[in-house]
């Protein structure tokens, strides 16, 4: 087992330098990483279920300063990982880049502790994706526990309010997203990604601790001009929020309310950014008082101040410096097989 520290590997604002080819070999097809945070027996579960379907590959293990024991069990049966502690819970984000920053894959794959593997999962999302050079994400379909209902088939992206759902969450699976096609966004509960879209569009952006990530990176992959595909011969089982108890989710999400407008100032032409980061928080505020929400409205009334002191001019000039599409492509693209809920139609 090799353990690192968070010191040795350096976070902060994510650049295309930070994917470093000549200091990583690309020894390995995949590096898979998990971000882990008290995942309990699910976690080894999840791993075992990794070793016992796939080839050709290393595990990085980022522990965000679990209390919980989680990481002996796995580290006592598999030796081979790579494990890196943090002395303090820095978000997804901020784990997740600490992985890319070591790993040495061809394919970078964040995989959830909550989630299972299955047979063939992996080979089957790069059979996917090498059926087009431009193709840079793809994502199987993820199921819920039971394996009947529909966790994600990729993602259903709202252009006006920079908000993205799961496509197909709470169906049941009766067939309905059986075809490998285009997404608007893939879910980082799992997917692979090529490195050279990451050595492209950058890191994570680990100033998102919880929430958006998967939409921000999403957006960033689709505006420099790379495809996002969903590929249903690859299964993946996932709790779903299975590691956060429900009395926190909601104080989570509150507490993620100003990623959305950060989005909106870091990905869309200046126009569209003042026009759609004013209605955003017209209509979230719209919202609060409408459910007499006060928390609510209270997180969103700090969300310009929150984006003020950490705008994100330099992550923006990366991101409209590597664009190939203009706005119109996102607000306007839909998958076929798309719920054509208020959310879609929103975005026509």
């Amino acid at each position: 087992m090799r353990v690192l520290s968070r010191e040795n590997l350096g976070l902060g604002v994510y650049t295309t330098a930070d994917v470093r080819h000549e200091t990583n070999p690309l020894d390995v097809s995949f590096s898979i990483i998990i971000v882990n945070y008290n995942g309990g027996s699910k976690l080894l579960e999840c791993v075992d279920s990794v070793f016992r379907y796939t080839s050709d590959f290393e595990l990085i293990l980022v522990d965000n300063a679990s209390t919980d024991n989680s990481l002996l069990p796995v580290a006592k049966r598999f030796p081979q990982i790579i494990i890196v502690r943090n002395p303090e819970n820095i978000g997804f984000a901020g784990g997740s880049n600490i992985a890319i920053k070591r790993s040495r894959g061809r394919w970078i794959v964040f995989l959830n502790p909550d989630t299972k593997v299955t047979e063939n999962w992996l080979d089957n999302l790069v059979k996917c994706a090498d059926s087009w050079d431009e193709i840079g994400m793809v994502q199987p379909k993820l199921l819920r526990m039971d394996g009947k209902t529909l966790d994600s088939t990729g993602h259903v992206f709202n252009f006006r309010t920079c908000f993205a759902r799961d496509r197909g969450s709470g169906e049941t699976d009766v067939g309905r997203y059986e075809v490998a096609e285009e997404v608007e966004g893939c879910s980082l509960a799992c997917t692979a990604i090529r490195r050279e879209l990451i050595a492209k569009v950058g890191l994570l952006d680990d100033k998102m601790l919880l929430f958006y990530e998967d939409t921000d990176f999403s957006i960033r992959a689709r505006i420099a001009g790379w495809k996002l595909y969903y590929c249903p011969g690859s299964i993946v089982f996932h709790v779903r929020a299975g590691l956060t108890p429900l009395r926190d989710r909601g104080l989570l999400h509150r507490r993620a309310i100003p990623y959305r407008l950060r989005m909106i100032l870091k990905s869309y032409s200046l126009s569209n950014a003042i026009k759609y980061g004013a209605f955003s928080i017209i209509i979230s505020v719209a919202a609060g008082i409408k459910n007499r929400d006060l928390e609510y409205l209270m997180r969103y009334a700090r969300s310009p101040l929150w984006n003020l002191l950490n705008l994100p001019i330099v992550e923006r000039r990366l991101v409209q410096s590597t664009r190939r599409i203009p706005d119109t492509v996102l607000a306007h693209f839909h998958p076929d097989g798309s719920p054509h809920s208020k959310i879609s139609r929103l975005a026509e």
